[in-house]
């Protein structure tokens, strides 16, 4: 059961879902990094305090205006050179937070940290980031082939736009219009969601003042994060127009590993949400979106570029179909929100096996998302030209060499793909087998319903492919299936029309919120279990049998 789940406000889980958070990283993330044995990672409050330290005669008061007087003292050179060498910065290595962190479907992130810990753990799990610290990078790239990481005040690799002094706070607004423009555009439709700042935090102060000036009482909520924060903290918060989303203190866990598992609930909630609020332009993916995230799907997701997507509706999904998975691609489900990344990432999620076409950059992100997930065990087949080189380490996934053109036709390509696509069949099949059954005892009636008829569908085309009509059969409609089953005797009269009211009911269930009773279910699972048995029968049949009986069957 999730912990942390329930804390957060329902229109702020709203946000989520549909695209419409945007998170702010603060320093106090950068507590939760891996550092050297004997080292401690310093917050902001103990900058201030270390750099202080340094100052001949001088009485701390805050941490900005310690930086800033070394500043002067020393000359920025000394600064930036303190900062590198109290954070850390070539040691700290990213940890499980990080990672959960970056494993959201964010494609937009904001941070105001000087370190590089949040570009390391992308890195780690194989997601491409873009670093955005200049102004003139905001209107270069495509937002859809990575996460864009806006540093907000610089890093340490660009000492020019390190904000850290009050004067650096004083010019920003002026200094960098088009980046504080930029953001409060964000912030129009985003709702802002502050992690690792604290109230007295000058980054989280003067990005609520950039928020205020540019949109005053017409800005949308904002949120932090805070663990057992004390009742008077929340109070301050809320009379800044913040709400605290306050998390239970645990003794048993750390506050890095409240937020590993904050994140990974969020990632959970966020991508089931999207998947149970998606809609298919085509059936049989519908039917598969909407079994329940424990249930085994036959979903097989296509990540390829546009332009050759017609060519793999024609050529490739019939292949697919042929060896029991409902192929799809992004561009054929309709899912709330208007973020992409998180469409494609819940596609990744909910699918049994993922093929990409790596000749575009979003498609080699997309593959990077796969990659991202810890424990990835799904089959991943990867296309790619003659020659063309693989960005990965994939010696445990399928590569398959395809032709530099579709249109050319290429036994070998087809033969690999029929065997990357059996193999992968091969791994889900004992799951099919027993899910109606396993749906059934969970009180999973819908479930029980598609996954019944899931497992009579591929059976159906294997007997088409078995008696020579295996063209015919990646092209048919489940309907048009249990015809030809009728037609050649394999259903008798009675259990066909008992299926074929059964199917009226599937189809009603896959595309609206309609009750299946235990009654109901249970009898379409005896009658469809009857219905397998038959066409397996009939498959045995012809397996053992020479091509004479194949095509007396066809006929």
């Amino acid at each position: 059961m999730p912990e942390y789940i329930q804390h957060f406000p329902a229109p702020f889980l709203d946000d989520i879902v549909r695209g419409r958070c945007l998170p702010f990283v603060g320093a106090g993330f950068s507590l939760n990094a891996k550092i050297p044995r004997g080292k401690k990672m310093l917050d902001w409050d103990g900058l201030g305090k270390q750099v202080a330290a340094a100052l001949p005669e001088y009485q701390y008061t805050t941490a900005l205006e310690a930086l800033s007087a070394y500043s002067h003292e020393f000359s920025r050179v000394k600064l930036v050179e303190f900062l590198s060498s109290a954070l850390l910065i070539a040691t700290i290595q990213p940890a499980k937070p990080h990672e959960e962190f970056c494993r959201l479907p964010f494609d937009r992130v904001v941070t105001t940290n000087f370190d590089f810990l949040l570009e390391q753990a992308y890195a780690r799990i194989n997601r491409y980031c873009i670093p955005l610290v200049a102004e003139d990078q905001l209107a270069v790239g495509d937002p859809q082939a990575g996460v864009r990481l806006l540093k907000l005040h610089g890093d340490l690799h660009h000492p020019n736009r390190l904000v850290v002094t009050e004067e650096d706070y004083d010019a920003f607004l002026g200094s960098l219009p088009l980046l504080a423009t930029h953001l409060a555009s964000l912030l129009i439709d985003h709702t802002a969601f502050f992690i690792g700042y604290s109230l007295d935090d000058p980054d989280f102060r003067q990005i609520w003042q950039v928020v205020k000036e540019r949109l005053g009482a017409l800005r949308r909520p904002a949120y932090v994060l805070q663990v057992g924060a004390a009742p008077n903290l929340v109070a301050r918060y809320e009379r800044r127009g913040v709400k605290v989303i306050n998390l239970p203190k645990s003794s048993s866990k750390s506050y890095g590993d409240v937020l590993e598992t904050v994140f990974r609930e969020l990632r959970e909630y966020w991508t089931s949400q999207v998947i149970s609020q998606s809609t298919s332009t085509e059936l049989e993916p519908q039917a598969e979106l909407s079994l329940p995230p424990t249930a085994q799907s036959r979903l097989a997701f296509f990540s390829v570029p546009t332009r050759y997507a017609a060519l793999y509706k024609s050529r490739i999904y019939p292949i697919a179909e042929q060896y029991g998975f409902s192929p799809v691609m992004a561009a054929e489900v309709i899912a709330p929100g208007d973020s992409l990344m998180a469409k494609v990432y819940a596609l990744i999620e909910k699918s049994a096996v993922v093929v990409a076409d790596l000749s575009s950059a979003n498609t080699i992100f997309e593959v990077g998302m796969v990659l991202s997930k810890e424990g990835m065990a799904k089959p991943l087949i990867l296309i790619a030209e003659d020659q063309a080189s693989v960005p990965f380490d994939l010696s445990n996934h399928i590569v398959i060499r395809r032709p530099r053109s579709l249109d050319d036709e290429s036994t070998t390509f087809t033969k690999a793909l029929e065997s990357a696509f059996a193999k992968a069949f091969e791994k889900i099949s004992p799951a099919l087998e027993d899910e109606p059954s396993r749906l059934i005892s969970k009180k999973e009636y819908r479930a029980a319903v598609i996954a019944a008829f899931s497992l009579m569908e591929h059976e159906l085309r294997q007997y088409l492919e078995l008696v020579g009509l295996d063209t015919f059969s990646s092209r048919s409609s489940l309907g048009s299936l249990m015809e030809i089953a009728r037609s050649r005797e394999i259903f008798e009269p009675k259990l066909f029309e008992k299926i074929r009211m059964h199917a009226s009911m599937r189809n009603r269930i896959a595309h609206t919120r309609a009750e299946v009773s235990a009654q109901q279910a249970k009898a379409l699972v005896r009658d469809l279990s009857t219905a397998v048995a038959r066409v397996r029968e009939a498959n045995l049949t012809l397996r053992s049998t020479g091509p004479a009986q194949k095509a007396s069957h066809a006929g």
